[in-house]
């Protein structure tokens, strides 16, 4: 059975799993500093949406199916769409913000809705 992948290059995909492990390196060490500042809810809805998005975006590269491949990217967006919602209102709430952390999750939300 043939592989569904995306219309990009190895070497296109290669800096692209760079930047999503940067990216939840980053949201770790963000959660960390939230979870110090006894914000301990969004750190988590944070965490745990960024996981599961980055999990189901890796997992489009390795699809077999085309239903597999939509479920991943339907479940990915709405995560990405979930870690975007929340750096936002963590900046609306004056905690702690990272406006690089909100332009990377709005450059890998791109990749899944292309």
């Amino acid at each position: 059975m043939q592989l569904i992948t995306l219309t990009m290059k190895d070497t296109d995909r290669i800096v692209l799993l760079k930047k999503i492990f940067k990216f939840t390196l980053d949201i770790i060490d963000f959660h960390d500093e939230l979870i110090n500042q006894n914000k301990g809810p969004i750190a988590k809805r944070i965490l745990t949406s960024t996981l599961s998005a980055i999990c189901c975006l890796q997992k489009i590269f390795e699809c077999e199916k085309l239903s597999e491949l939509q479920s991943n990217k339907k479940i990915a967006i709405t995560n990405f769409k979930n870690v975007i919602y929340w750096l936002e209102q963590c900046e609306k709430s004056g905690y702690l913000f990272n406006e690089d952390l909100l332009l990377q999750a709005h450059e890998l939300y791109a990749v899944c809705t292309e």
